[in-house]
C-alpha cells in the first residue's frame, strides 16, 4: 500500500476554560499548552533518514472548527517523532467539531490553498516530496486524530550497475520532455501539471561497479516525448524514450517506478533497451531491467562490420534531439512523433493554413572512427508538398564539425508523388565521412504555400559493411478479437471542420448498409445527463478491406482527400456529444460517454491508438491520441 504517515492528536489537559475564539498562543482553549502532535512514519525511502524524520523538518497544518479557519500553523518535526509548534499554537475549541489538512514540506508562499510543486532542483529530494493528508474531519475534543499522509508526486529510480571495461563514476543522466512544476490544491488534494517542460538532471551516486539515480517526478497521464539522457564522463552518451509502465501509459501519483540499469559499451556506440519498469508502493523493493548499451568495452576490428546508429523512431525520437530554426507562434511543434505509424513527423499545417517554418532532427554524435566505409538507410514519406522537388524542403545533411556546419547529402532516393506510402531512401554512400565523428539531420522546411508532412523511421547506419539497407521487420497484422467496422478518427475544429473516419480491419469488404452512425447531442440541454436526442443515418456504399472512409460536414473546409459529406445532423458535434457506431440496431463502437456528457472532444483531433483492432461498445478515452485542433493529415489512411 501506500505511505502513511500517522499523526496523532492526544495529550491534553481535561480541564475546560471560556473565552475567545481565535486560536493563538494568548487564546483560552482546552489544554493551556494546545495540541500535542506525535508522528509515526513508514516506508519514506526516498528521505535521507529512511524512515524517521529529520529534524526541524517542517510541516504545515490547517485546523477548521465549526466557526474560524486557522490556516498553515508550522510545526517542527523531531527525530523522536514529536511535532512542536513553531510559533502559534493550535488548540482545541472548547466544543464543537475540528478538521485537519496537513501537508510536508511547509511554504509560507501558499496563495489560498494551492500549493506550488517544483521539482527542477532534485540535489534534496525530501524537500520536494510532497506528502499529504485529509482524512482527520469531524474530530471532536477528546477524540484521538490519525493523519495518513500520501506521497502526491511520483518517483524513477535505477539501480545501476556496469559491465566489461567502464567508468560509470561521474555520470549524469538528465530527464526531458517532462512538466517540472504543478499547482497543488490542498482543499481537495488535486495535483494539475502546468506546461513548464524542460530538462532537469537525477540525483545519480555512483562507487565502482554499481550506482543509483532518483528523480521525483511529476505524475503524467502522457509520457510521451519523456527521455532520461545517459552521458559518461568522457562526454558518450544516449538517449532513451521513457517506455509507459502500464499500458494506460502514465505515471501515478504515490507510485515508484524502479528500472534495473545495466550499463556497457559496445563498439564504442551508445544504444539503449529499456524494460518496463515495476510498479510499487514508495517503498525499496527489487524492479525490471534497464540495458542501457554502449557497447562491450571493445573497439570494432578494422573492416569488421557494425551498426553505428539504429533508431526505428517507434516511440519517440530515441537519441536525436529537436532543434526549431524557425517556430512561428501558431504553433506549439513541428518534429512530433507519431506512434500510430512509428515514426517522427514534421507538418507546419493548422487549422487550414500553411505556416513558413524550419524544423531540425539531429542525431546525437555517430561515431565512425574505426569505419572504412559506411552506409545510410531509412524509410520515409512526403504528403500536401504543393512546390518544387521533394527534396528542396526535406534535406538530409551530415555534420563532422558538431553542428556548426552542414553538407546535404546526395543519392537519398525520394517519392515520385505526394502519398503516406512509406518508401526506401536506398544505401546512400557515408564512406566519405569513415574515420570520423557525424551528426545527422533531417531538415524539413515549409512556405506560406506548402507545408507538407514529412514521416521518417528506420533510421540506420551500418559500418564496414555492404549496405545500410534492412528490411524492417514489418508490423504484424493484428489478430483481431471480433474484428468488425469501427471510428478510427474523430475531427472537431474550428467552425464546420467536423470529420469522422472509419476503417475495416477484416480481410472482407463490409456492406455499410448494415450499419448506423449516431450523435447524441447535448447542445439543446441544460441538464448534461438527458441529452435533447439522437440523430441517427444509415450508410451506404461498401468499404473494402484495410481501408477507410471519410466523412465531413457540408460545409467543412479543411483539405481532406475524397471525404464524403453525410448528413449534417450526425456530423454537427460540438465536443461533449457522443458518437455511436450501431451495426443491426445494436451498438458495437462508442466514442464518448452520454451518460456523464463528458467534454471529452472539443477543439481537437482524436486518432485510434494502433493497438485497437476492432469496435468497443464502451467507450475507453485511452484507446485514444489527441492531437492539435484542425489536424487532419492523418485523415484517409490508418
Amino acid at each position: 500500500m501506500k505511505l502513511s504517515n500517522l499523526f496523532y492528536l492526544g495529550a491534553f489537559s481535561a480541564l475546560v476554560l471560556t473565552g475567545c475564539k481565535s486560536n493563538d498562543d494568548n487564546s483560552e482553549w482546552m489544554g493551556s499548552d494546545g495540541i500535542v502532535f506525535t508522528s509515526q512514519i513508514e516506508g519514506v525511502t526516498s528521505r535521507v533518514s529512511g524512515a524517521s524524520w529529520d529534524e526541524n523538518d517542517e510541516v504545515g497544518i490547517f485546523m477548521t472548527t465549526a466557526e474560524e479557519e486557522y490556516s498553515n500553523y508550522k510545526y517542527l518535526a523531531k527525530t523522536d517523532g514529536s511535532l512542536v509548534a513553531d510559533g502559534q499554537v493550535l488548540k482545541y475549541p472548547a466544543s464543537g467539531e475540528s478538521s485537519f489538512i496537513a501537508y510536508y514540506p511547509y511554504t509560507a508562499s501558499l496563495s489560498g490553498k494551492i500549493y506550488t510543486v517544483n521539482v527542477s532542483d532534485q540535489s534534496d529530494p525530501k524537500k520536494i516530496d510532497l506528502l499529504y493528508s485529509n482524512n482527520a474531519t469531524g474530530i471532536q475534543p477528546n477524540e484521538q486524530v490519525v493523519l495518513r499522509f500520501q506521497h502526491k508526486l511520483s518517483q524513477i529510480v535505477l539501480n545501476i550497475q556496469k559491465e566489461g571495461d567502464l567508468d560509470i563514476n561521474g555520470m549524469a543522466i538528465k530527464v526531458s520532455g517532462m512538466n517540472t512544476t504543478a499547482n497543488f490544491d490542498l482543499n481537495d488534494g488535486t495535483l494539475t501539471a502546468t506546461d513548464s517542460k524542460a530538462d532537469f538532471n537525477m540525483n545519480v551516486q555512483t562507487e565502482g561497479n554499481t550506482g543509483t539515480a532518483e528523480a521525483i517526478v511529476i505524475p503524467a497521464a502522457d509520457l510521451t516525448g519523456a527521455t532520461l539522457t545517459f552521458t559518461l564522463a568522457d562526454g558518450k552518451n544516449f538517449a532513451w524514450t521513457v517506455d509507459s509502465p502500464e499500458a494506460d501509459e502514465s505515471f501515478k501519483a504515490g507510485t515508484k517506478y524502479i528500472y534495473a540499469a545495466t550499463i556497457s559499451n559496445t563498439n564504442g556506440q551508445p544504444a539503449v533497451e529499456m524494460g518496463k519498469a515495476t510498479i510499487e508502493d514508495w517503498t525499496e523493493q527489487a524492479g525490471g531491467n534497464i540495458n542501457v548499451d554502449m557497447g562491450d568495452g571493445e573497439d570494432p576490428q578494422p573492416g569488421e562490420e557494425f551498426v553505428a546508429l539504429d533508431e526505428s523512431f517507434a516511440t519517440g525520437p530515441g537519441s536525436f534531439s529537436i532543434e526549431n530554426k524557425n517556430l512561428p507562434s501558431e504553433l506549439t511543434y513541428i518534429w512530433s512523433n507519431d506512434d500510430r505509424y512509428s515514426c517522427m513527423k514534421a507538418s507546419a499545417y493548422l487549422n487550414n493554413t500553411n505556416y513558413a517554418t524550419e524544423g531540425w532532427l539531429v542525431s546525437s554524435e555517430i561515431d565512425l572512427t574505426t569505419a572504412t566505409t559506411a552506409t545510410l538507410s531509412f524509410e520515409h514519406a512526403i504528403n500536401h508538398n504543393k512546390e518544387g522537388n521533394m527534396s528542396d524542403n526535406h534535406i538530409v545533411a551530415v555534420s563532422v564539425d558538431n553542428g556548426s556546419s552542414w553538407t546535404p547529402l546526395s543519392g537519398v532516393s525520394y517519392p515520385e508523388s505526394n502519398s503516406w506510402t512509406f518508401i526506401s531512401s536506398g544505401n546512400v554512400d557515408l564512406s566519405a565521412y569513415a574515420g570520423q565523428k557525424i551528426k545527422l539531420a533531417f531538415q524539413y522546411k515549409s512556405s506560406s504555400t506548402s507545408a507538407s508532412t514529412w514521416e521518417v523511421k528506420n533510421v540506420k547506419i551500418v559500418a564496414n559493411g555492404n549496405g545500410g539497407t534492412v528490411d524492417p521487420d514489418p508490423d504484424p497484422e493484428p489478430t483481431p478479437s471480433e474484428s468488425d467496422l469501427f471510428i478510427s478518427e474523430y475531427a472537431e475544429g474550428a467552425s464546420f471542420n467536423k470529420y469522422l473516419e472509419l476503417y475495416n480491419p477484416t480481410d472482407e469488404t463490409i456492406d455499410l448498409s448494415n450499419y448506423t452512425l449516431a450523435m447524441k447531442n447535448y447542445s439543446g440541454s441544460s441538464d448534461y445527463l438527458k441529452p435533447s436526442g439522437e440523430k441517427k443515418i444509415v450508410l451506404s456504399g461498401s468499404l473494402a478491406p484495410k481501408t477507410t472512409i471519410v466523412y465531413k460536414h457540408s460545409k467543412a473546409a479543411l483539405e481532406v482527400p475524397s471525404a464524403v459529406e453525410l448528413s449534417d445532423d450526425v456530423m454537427n458535434f460540438n465536443g461533449n456529444d457522443p458518437i455511436l457506431l450501431y451495426k443491426n440496431d445494436v451498438i458495437i463502437d462508442r466514442l464518448g460517454d452520454e451518460t456523464t456528457g463528458e467534454v471529452f472532444g472539443v477543439d481537437v483531433t482524436l486518432r485510434r491508438k494502433t493497438s485497437v483492432t476492432g469496435p468497443s461498445a464502451t467507450y475507453d478515452p485511452n484507446q485514444w491520441e489527441k492531437l492539435e485542433k484542425g489536424d487532419v493529415s492523418g485523415f484517409g489512411s490508418f
